[in-house]
Parts: structure tokens; sequence; C-alpha cells
């Protein structure tokens, strides 16, 4: 029908004009219509948290979704992002900076309570590897496709990486905004956010270093799923402490994207250049603009 090809234009001239905002809305509109009626239903336990799984594939599918719209391959960028870019030396990185974060998040329980419980240990470990594999699959990793797959490269493309990884990470927050309303997570809110920005930061370096691993970022979100909810576990009396634990996280996060902004600037939180996104690799195009701290009003 005729308003039904009009309705199909203008949305692929969005997607081709706007590609980011297209991105944010979509991920968050199929996740939340994952996530909503389900969590609303049903009641805590295992099965809630396996109902989650569907909806966290929202930004891979939003990201395949304005691919396609703007007459580009999705299995083109779906093998792209996933090409193996770099030596194995960047997948150790990946599992070993939320390692140490935990392992610092650990020590700081222990100063704090002066108690330390590795009687569970074995089983802790076990879980952990279990953990590890599930998150990067199932738990949080597949989410990387879309955030630094396919919306860092674009948002690269017209601001600084710290600006992007930024406007990422305040999308990603409000993209969980179901997991607070319905209980599935107990963490101080606005102690979360600062989190999940310092954690978009030290993303954004890990993704522009090792020159677009996007399985290597994939392996870090779910080692860091895996890995920052183990130290409570080992620490008896870690939920008496004065500062929540959630907001531990963030500090440490934090300290580690200073430290990596004062390495290596905003402009590009790297030695390297910023991956180019898909329609620049694709089409041969240049980008609209350098890198600037300024919004622009495309995206």
């Amino acid at each position: 029908m005729p308003s039904s090809d009009t309705d199909s234009s203008r949305l692929a001239l969005f997607a081709e004009r706007r590609p980011v905002a297209l991105f944010f809305t979509l991920a968050i509109a199929t996740s939340w219509t994952v996530w909503i009626p389900t969590l609303s239903v049903l009641p805590h336990g295992n099965v809630r948290l396996l109902a989650i799984v569907p909806g966290a594939f929202g930004p891979l599918v939003a990201a395949a979704t304005v691919t396609m719209l703007r007459g580009e391959s999705a299995r083109q960028w779906l093998v792209g992002a996933l090409a193996w870019r770099r030596s194995a030396r960047w997948y150790a990185v990946a599992v070993a900076v939320p390692l140490i974060v935990s392992v610092v998040l650990l020590g700081t329980l222990v100063g704090l309570t002066g108690s330390l419980d590795l009687t569970a240990g074995p089983e802790v470990a076990a879980l952990l590897g279990f953990n590890l594999v599930f998150a990067s699959l199932l738990g949080g990793g597949q989410e990387e496709f879309g955030w630094r797959g396919f919306a860092l490269p674009h948002l690269q493309a017209r601001y600084d990486a710290l600006t992007a990884s930024l406007l990422i990470g305040v999308v990603w927050a409000i993209w969980h905004a179901p997991m607070f309303v319905f209980g599935v997570y107990s963490e101080n809110p606005v102690l979360y956010v600062l989190g999940i920005l310092a954690f978009a930061v030290v993303l954004t370096w890990y993704y522009n270093s090792s020159r677009g691993q996007l399985l290597g970022a994939v392996v870090m979100h779910g080692t860091h799923n895996a890995a920052v909810n183990v130290p409570p576990m080992l620490v008896e009396g870690a939920n008496t402490v004065a500062v929540p634990y959630e907001g531990l996280l963030a500090a440490v996060y934090w300290v580690v994207a200073l430290v990596l902004l004062g390495r290596y600037g905003r402009t590009t939180l790297s030695s390297e250049a910023p991956v180019e996104p898909t329609w620049a690799n694709q089409r041969g195009d240049e980008p609209t603009a350098q890198p600037s701290s300024t919004f622009g009003s495309d995206d």
C-alpha cells in the first residue's frame, strides 16, 4: 500500500540521517517489550532471571535492523564485527581488567570488615567459570554487538571518545530501568548509573585500543558480570559496610577510567585512531566530522 511504502521510506531516511538515535530507540523498545510484560507477572526466582535473556538481545536486534534500513548488509556487519582483529593478548586483557577490579574490591571489603571466608572458595570458583561463559553469551555480553559494535563507531565519527562513551552509558543505564522498576536489581540506581558510565569509558578504551575487537568487548562485559558478584560472597558482613558495594564498584571503575583518560586523553581514549563505522567500511565514505566534544544534531 502507498502509505506503507511512505512509512518505510521515512524510516529508511531516518535510519540514514540519525542511525544512532534510531538504534537507541529500537534497542530500548525491543528489550522493554519483552521485559515489562514478563517481569510484571513472573515471581522472583531463576525462571524470572532466565526470562530476562531474550530481551537482552534488543541492542543486537536494533543494530541489525538499522543496518538493513540503511541499505547495508546485516550479515556483512555481523561478520565484520566478529572478525579477529588483534592477538590473543587482548582477550587476556578483557578477562584481566574485571578480575583485577574484583580483587581490589575483595581487598577493600576485607579491609573494611576484617573478614575473609574462603571455605566457599571452590564453589565460588566453579560458579565464576560457569557465569563467565553464561554472561558472555547470554547474560550481558551479547549487548556489545549494539553498544560497542554499532553505536560507538558511529558516535566517534562525530564526537570524541569520552562524549561517545557517556552518551552510550546514559542510554545503557536507561535501558536497564525495568530491572529496577520490577525489583530484579536491588542496587542503588544512582550508584549503578555512576558505575555503568565508568565501565562504558573502560570499554571504549578497550574497543579502540584493540582496533575494534568486539568479541573481546563481549568477553570483558561477560567477565565483569560474572566476577564483580564474587567479592561479597567471600566476605562475611559485606552488606554491613558504610559504603554500599555498588558504590565501591563505581569508585574503582572511575579510578580506572580516570587513569585511562589521563594517559590517553578524551579524544580517542587510546593510542589508536577510533574504528570507522560500518557505513564507512561498506561504502567507502568518510566520516562527516572529526571527533569533538561538542554535541551535534545528527545522532
